[in-house]
């Protein structure tokens, strides 16, 4: 039988969930049996993931977990703020392994790995990197070091990679928060898992927390009656509200959303996600980045060829950094065809041709239209809103 990875995982999620609030009420002794359930769990996870990076996850869970429980059995309830915590088993360290999301390694990307998007750059060095480059002069202005930042504009150009470029430059503990890290069929657990996120967040001086999707999470309350959304909504609006950095300490938020205009209004006034970024579709610039980058990387079969740079760039228009990729992509692989279908003598190998390309731009399908970018443009500047 295969291993059900999605029910396993939500199970240990729950597991976790009522571990913290057992322990946190004082309650030993169901705390335990969640507790035991949850390392039995994060077990089986890191024996069955598919993907290394979750694999490893899975496996440091397991043992902070089991670090608790030994605390539990020396009579030390590390939940609560009235016992002193030993060397190296920290309550920061314990929470860590509640909601596994906060990464203490800063990404490695930077602001100069992003093609193009120059004004983007801009509105983040003012409204991130400033406090960190010249304090003195941003301090003259501003009285808090953090950031609000609601990022929006087509799929697949780049948001999620400007955030971790953003967590990059400022060193940062670092999360991103996904609809699956929150939602539950359990009624009532996601908004607990807000504040578990947002209490963590608390925890460190200097901080990014990513939404991705946020407009799944904080869709208008106008378009759904239930309940259970707008608690979802609340309690998000809350945690957020109380957010604040202390003294110089860094606090940025940011949400990213495809459908910025499907956004509660709360959300994105004054105090909360009040810096709008749109990220816009790679101009000539970026393109240029993306199809040199990828004439270096396979140069052996672009240079000396039919198909310029030049023509690439020009063809690519309207397409997102993430369509690019994948019709370069397919462009090679319709090359690799030809040779394979040639079966040509080891060694020897076709270039990439015009027509390659032609066919493999023709197939793919543009998610973003006309009236797609018309509407973005409406909402930078506040029409229809």
């Amino acid at each position: 039988m295969a291993f059900d990875y999605p029910s396993k995982n939500r199970s240990y999620e729950a597991a976790l969930a009522r571990t913290k609030e057992c322990l946190k009420a004082n309650d030993v002794e169901n705390g335990g049996l969640y507790l035991s359930k949850a390392i039995a769990l994060s077990f089986e996870l890191s024996q069955n993931a598919a993907i290394p990076e979750m694999a490893s996850r899975f496996a440091k869970e397991n043992a902070k977990l089991k670090k608790v429980q030994e605390l539990l059995s020396k009579g030390e309830n590390p939940f609560l703020k009235t016992k002193a915590q030993p060397s190296g088993d920290t309550e920061e360290d314990i929470q860590a392994a509640v909601t596994g999301l906060f990464s203490n390694k800063a990404p490695t990307t930077r602001l100069d790995d992003v093609a193009g998007l120059a004004e983007v750059k801009e509105q983040i060095r003012i409204n991130v990197l400033l406090p960190l480059n010249n304090p003195e002069l941003y301090f003259k202005y501003k009285n808090e070091a953090g950031a609000r930042i609601i990022m929006y504009g087509p799929p697949g150009c780049g948001k999620s990679f400007v955030a971790e470029a953003i967590a990059g430059e400022l060193k940062c503990h670092y999360a991103v928060v996904v609809l699956s890290d929150i939602l539950d069929k359990y009624v009532g657990e996601a908004p607990k898992r807000i504040k578990a996120i947002f209490e963590e967040a608390e925890r460190y001086d200097n901080v990014l927390l990513f939404f991705d999707e946020i407009d799944a999470l904080c869709a208008s309350r106008d378009s759904d009656e239930s309940t259970h959304t707008r608690d979802i909504m609340n309690t998000f609006l809350t945690c957020m509200s109380g957010f604040k950095p202390k003294g110089k300490a860094l606090k940025v938020i940011i949400g990213a959303t495809n459908r910025p205009w499907a956004l509660d209004p709360a959300l994105v006034r004054g105090g909360r996600l009040d810096t709008a970024i749109y990220v816009r579709l790679p101009d000539e610039k970026a393109r240029a980045f993306f199809v040199d980058k990828e004439f270096q990387r396979y140069r052996d079969v672009f240079e000396g060829g039919e198909l310029t740079r030049e023509y690439l760039i020009e063809q690519l228009d309207g397409y997102s950094g993430a369509d690019i990729k994948s019709i370069l992509d397919q462009t090679k692989t319709r090359t690799l065809k030809r040779v394979l279908e040639a079966k040509l003598p080891a060694g020897q190998y076709f270039k990439v041709s015009k027509e390659d390309f032609d066919l493999a731009l023709s197939a793919h399908h543009n998610p973003v239209n006309a009236e797609m970018i018309l509407r973005y443009e409406m909402f930078e500047k506040g029409v229809g809103l």
